[in-house]
């Protein structure tokens, strides 16, 4: 039987490759979602940062992709009187993994065209596991979309498949001025990919040091990362939190060099709390934040209380945006770029970089502004 439709959009992304474990009852990267047969939001449509750096037949699948090392997103889903089915919308060459209630596997790549699809006519309650995987390395984090339905395959695969409202992000280029922070003793330094956009030379300072000049390593505009190359490093790099630091109401800290021509040479130390978990639109590739950051904090770290990375300023809400199609201003919304996507773009190039041991105990707020300035730098791009 088909079903009308009512769009919803909701943002996912997949998680952190590692090797593949045995043990499948793991959580997905970004866990589950609970679907009832009848569900209205039909279909459902999960943008998903694909791919991953293990091989899908390695999950006892039965087609090619490289995929994460846990699924990108679960569902919980109670049948009913409809068939429920599964299709990927995206520019790059994908593989869709699924292991069923029953832990029967499923896998498809062509379906239409380059989209896969797999069509359940008589799905079982229970948990299906999904996993989106990419032919080549070079894909990895290219955004696709999951779209979920109880309608017809053949009809999910004529939806006009639409992405939310362009404009609505912001991000904050300050006259070839961004933030950066050294990830590893090698010298590899972690920024946006519209700081140092359509840059032919890349410079970098830590407050006390020598301007340096950088190489480009690597970049993925899709999640406006880009990693540059020092000669070496001496002090202390960033380190990341090993727990998911994004829970709402949780403190964080911003440390950057806003506005580079008119503050403090010496960079800006700033506070807030998570205010969202998700993003614009339900985009759980960010979070948002109250911390205030201007242009130039584009690429700057964020903070928990014990001075570790969650994750990376990217963005702020585009006021012209909100006022011209609202009818409002918007206040403090600011975003950045989740932890594990940051982490899964660092992996991706092979670079290590360090987890926190511990995080039991929160230093003063000194403490976590004069970490930060030591590996944390002014990006100058000419």
């Amino acid at each position: 039987m088909n079903k009308g439709s009512i769009f919803t959009f909701l943002i996912l992304c997949s998680s952190s490759p590692h090797a593949i474990p045995q043990d499948l009852t793991l959580e997905a990267s970004l866990g589950v979602i609970d679907l009832v047969s009848g569900f209205e939001n039909d279909p459902l449509i999960i943008p998903i940062a694909a791919g991953g750096q293990e091989n899908s037949e390695d999950l006892d699948a039965d087609c090619y992709g490289l995929v994460a090392d846990r699924p990108d997103v679960s569902v919980d889903y109670s049948s009913g009187e409809f068939e429920l089915n599964f299709a990927v919308f995206s520019e790059s060459d994908t593989t869709l993994v699924i292991n069923t209630p029953t832990g029967q596997w499923v896998c498809n790549d062509d379906y239409n065209l380059l989209n896969p699809g797999v069509n359940f006519n008589d799905p079982e309650s229970g948990r299906y596991d999904i996993w989106i995987g990419v032919y080549s390395e070079d894909d990895e984090l290219n955004m696709s979309q999951l779209l979920i339905s109880e309608a017809s395959i053949d009809d999910l695969f004529s939806f006009d498949n639409k992405s939310f409202d362009e404009g609505i992000y912001e991000t904050m280029p300050s006259g070839g001025s961004g933030t950066g922070f050294v990830i590893n003793s090698d010298g590899y330094v972690l920024t946006n990919y519209h700081v140092i956009e359509g840059c032919s030379t890349i410079s970098f300072q830590i407050r006390g040091s020598e301007t340096e000049n950088v190489s480009l390593v690597s970049s993925n505009p899709s999640a406006d990362l880009a990693l540059l190359k020092l000669d070496g490093f001496s002090g202390d790099p960033a380190k990341f939190s090993r727990t998911n630091g994004t829970q709402m109401g949780a403190e964080l800290f911003v440390y950057g060099f806003p506005l580079a021509r008119d503050l403090s040479t010496q960079g800006n130390f700033t506070n807030g709390i998570v205010s969202a978990t998700n993003g614009l639109n339900d985009d759980m590739t960010q979070f948002q934040m109250t911390a205030p950051v201007q242009p130039g904090n584009s690429g700057g770290p964020v903070l928990n209380r014990n001075g570790n990375v969650i994750g990376v300023v990217v963005a702020t809400a585009n006021q012209d945006f909100f006022r011209q199609q609202r009818g409002t201003d918007t206040q403090n919304i600011n975003f950045a770029i989740h932890g594990e996507i940051t982490r899964r773009f660092i992996e991706s190039n092979n670079v290590t970089y360090e987890i926190a041991a511990n995080e039991s105990d929160p230093l003063l707020l000194s403490e976590v502004a004069s970490r930060a300035q030591e590996y944390t730098g002014i990006i100058l791009c000419l």
